[in-house]
């Protein structure tokens, strides 16, 4: 096993708990959008159009992300802590999912 594995494998459970303690904060606290759908986001589940449209613009295109964007989902009920919770939730479920991939990788390489 190369160093640069070896890094990645040290690195991976150095933060593990680190990691854990972050999804059990954005997933599962008390907050105003609900466990449910945090983790929909989180996943990426299918979501009712205005929020299937901002969830997917966050996983996938994060900095073209516009005031307007956040607008419609005021507009359509949703308060400026539930957008908050809810982009956190989808940025984090898209980090998680880049990070695995990258790990995946190295674990092949060996």
């Amino acid at each position: 096993m190369g160093p640069a594995n070896q890094h990645s494998e040290r690195a991976d459970q150095r933060h593990a708990e680190e990691v854990a303690t972050l999804l059990r904060a954005v997933l599962d606290s008390p907050a105003v959008t609900g466990p449910a759908t945090r983790a929909a986001t989180y996943r990426g589940d299918e979501l009712p159009p205005p929020l299937r449209r901002y969830v997917a613009k966050v996983r996938g295109e994060s900095y073209r992300v516009t005031d307007e964007d956040v607008s419609t989902l005021l507009n359509a009920g949703h308060s400026q802590d539930a957008v908050f919770e809810i982009t956190v939730a989808t940025a984090l479920g898209a980090a998680m999912r880049r990070l695995e991939a990258g790990l995946s990788g190295l674990r092949e390489a060996r």
